[in-house]
Formats: structure tokens, sequence, C-alpha cells
């Protein structure tokens, strides 16, 4: 019986054919990736944004045409590479020439600052959706999910919790000031593609904050075949998550709800001052968060073994 997103994608994969000639990846990581020559690769990714599970009505038209895409992107920066084209489906209830300018200008600044084009796609009459496939390429080795290696350093880049903290806080008029400052994680993620790309000559593998480091984490553990002691007290996170989120509900909103779009890697420990000026170089923090190990994930607060049982983000849950 089919019940939630990973049923269905192993239904496909066990009914569909999913593989070819020069596939190197199918179906299971970021992005597909497709062999052109003996040094080039072509990874493409393609999600959609609907009302609802990925914005609300709170939301401006340019907010939307800049997480649209800023969350596809960020697919492509967790392969470490490029992007260069995008291709676009947007189906609009009804034509409001402000509202259409103002969704493409949150498109443009994202093409603009990473050098895409918007090479093609559809529009059609109904309710608000927008998909989007993105095409990048190699600048130098592709990133994937399975590489982990016992021993290997957890990293985060930037800050998670905030995202979710803001959509748990939305509605609360007492954090009216607070949600004004973590919103921005969650209406404005910024794709870390220049990280993704400054990591992908020595990082053992790599995935982006989606779903919550909880689940997008041991997505790397089960391709990756290992297990993880990760610190929970070194998760780096703004400082009004703790003041707006009680103790019962700060893991769901640390490692359980996603939208971060932040990348989480693994790195033999020699690399270690190479990150910290990988770190610098950017301005975005990159922290250390826990160890790859043998067998089983384990969560640390404070040096104490915590049960967090969490598992992140699904579009058809309860």
């Amino acid at each position: 019986m089919i019940k939630n997103e990973e049923d269905i994608i192993d239904y496909i994969k066990s009914n569909i054919n999913t593989t070819s000639k020069n596939v190197v990846r199918s179906i299971g990581d970021d992005c597909a990736v497709i062999k052109i020559s003996a040094q080039k690769y072509h990874v493409i990714t393609t999600d959609t944004s609907l009302l609802g599970p990925h914005f609300t009505k709170d939301y401006t038209a340019y907010e939307i045409g800049y997480k649209s895409l800023a969350t596809n992107i960020s697919d492509i920066a967790a392969m470490g590479c490029i992007p260069k084209y995008i291709f676009m489906a947007i189906t609009l209830p009804k034509l409001e020439s402000n509202w259409i300018k103002s969704f493409y200008r949150g498109i443009k600044d994202l093409t603009d600052k990473y050098d895409i084009s918007l090479i093609g796609g559809d529009t059609n009459r109904g309710p608000l959706s927008v998909s989007i496939q993105v095409i990048g390429e190699n600048k130098s080795k592709v990133l994937y999910r399975d590489g982990a290696k016992n021993g290997d350093y957890i990293y985060i880049t930037g800050k998670v919790g905030c995202a979710r903290a803001a959509l748990m806080i939305s509605n609360k008029k007492k954090y009216k000031s607070e949600f004004k400052v973590l919103k921005k994680y969650l209406y404005m993620p910024e794709p870390r593609i220049n990280i993704g790309t400054n990591i992908s000559n020595f990082a053992t593998s790599c995935i982006d904050i989606s779903d919550g480091i909880s689940k997008d984490l041991n997505n790397i553990i089960k391709s990756s075949k290992c297990g993880a002691d990760i610190f929970l007290d070194k998760i780096p996170t703004h400082k009004l998550v703790k003041k707006v989120i009680s103790s019962k509900n700060y893991y769901e909103a640390l490692i359980g709800g996603g939208e971060d779009y932040e990348l989480c890697f693994t790195a033999n420990k020699k690399y270690t001052k190479h990150i910290d000026r990988i770190s610098k170089k950017l301005s975005v923090p990159i922290t250390k968060i826990g160890v790859i190990t043998k067998n089983k994930l384990n969560y640390f607060d404070n040096g104490v073994n915590v049960d967090v049982n969490l598992k992140g983000f699904d579009h058809f849950s309860d």
C-alpha cells in the first residue's frame, strides 16, 4: 500500500524504467545526472511550488517568484554544480499585470545573480502553481548522497530551524516583531551555490535541507550505509528561535520542519581548516554538527543521548 512520498518513489522505481546508457544518477538524489562527455555532466532537477504547502497568501508575488526558483537552485547547489538553464510552467488564476511583473522580478533577481537563462516553459489558467526545471553543469566533481565515510565530520551551512520557527509563530500576535526577523529565512532562502562548488572537490556527500535535518541527513545515512552522531547543541540557529519556540517543540523547529535550504555535507576531518577558509571567504557560517559512524543515528544534547523521533516533512502526512 502506498502511504507516503517514499512509497510513491519506491513504486515508480519498481515499475517504470528509470535508467539509461548515459544516466549516471537517476531517482534518489537531489538531481538526476546525465553524462555528456568524460568530464562534463548535466544535473537536472524539477519541483512544483503550490499555494498552501510552499507559500501562503501572505507572500508577495516577488517572494513567490524568488522562493520558487531559489528552492530549485538549491538542489543544484547540493550537487556541487552551477545552474545554467531553467524551464518554467506557471498556472495563474487570472491575469494581473502588477502581480505578474512582481513575480518575474523575483525570478530575474536570481537569474541575474547566477547567470541563468529561462529558455522555455508553459502558461496555463487555474489554481496558482509554479513548476520549475533547472539544468546545471559540473565545475569539478558532482556531489552525491552516498559517499559519506566513517569518521567524516558533518557540517551545516548558515542557520537552520528559523524557517520552521517562523511558520510556527506566523499567527501569534505576541511574536509579531520576532516573526518579521525570522520570516526572511522562510520567504527568501539563500541557495548556497558558491559553497556547493567550493566543497565539491573534497566533500564526500551533500544534500540540501528541504525537509528537515532529521529526514535529509537520514537520506545521506541510508544512501551511504552508515550511522551518525549529531550534537544538537552545536546546530546553528537564530537566538530568537529558543525565545519563541517552547522546549517541547524546539527539536521539531530545529531539525524536523525543513524549508531551510542550507547544505548539509560530510568531509574528511583533514579538510577542517580548508572549510574554515571557505566560510570566511564567502562570509557564510559553516558549522560542524556531528560525525559519521559505522551504524545507527544518535542525537546528543550537551553530551546527553536524547531520543528524537521526528520524520521530517512529507506532503502526504496527516
